[in-house]
């Protein structure tokens, strides 16, 4: 196993693992408010996300992705049978996921891979969020590495 093909797995799993959490804490209602109904999310989970915007929306679907995906439990995998858009959603998830989350969370995502981030300062929501989008994006370079190693044998 190269080193690639592992830094992608153990960063796949830890998201996987933040997902969880963070769909726990959040609470699976507030999960689908959040992708579908803003407005109606708890007071209490908007503030500790910072509130919420399209881009949360996107990440938080990354985590339904990644959670239902074949990561995860396995629900959602690629098929002859889904539509082609779908099958490069799961195909890609830790790719779409890593640019979401470089362009929205640099700063937070480069604090936890530097490890300069004070994990007491935030609630179980948010560290898990940012561990979740922070792994995602390792996974995504981790990606991007082998897929350049395997094109190049």
């Amino acid at each position: 196993m190269t080193w690639q093909r592992t830094l992608r797995n153990v960063s796949t799993a830890i998201a996987v693992v933040a997902g969880i959490v963070m769909a726990l804490s959040v609470g699976l209602g507030d999960v689908v408010n959040i992708l579908f109904d803003p407005d109606s999310v708890d007071a209490s989970t908007a503030a500790e996300l910072g509130g919420i915007d399209f881009v949360d929306r996107l990440a938080v679907g990354g985590v339904v992705i990644t959670l239902l995906g074949t990561a995860g439990l396995g629900v959602l995998t690629t098929s002859k049978q889904n539509p082609p858009f779908l099958n490069e959603i799961v195909k890609n998830a830790p790719l779409i996921l890593g640019f979401i989350a470089l362009s929205a969370f640099s700063t937070e995502i480069f604090d936890v891979i530097q490890g300069n981030r004070t994990w007491s300062n935030f609630g179980d929501i948010a560290n898990s969020y940012i561990l979740f989008l922070s792994a995602t994006f390792v996974s995504g370079i981790a990606t991007v590495l082998l897929n350049r190693n395997r094109s190049m044998a």
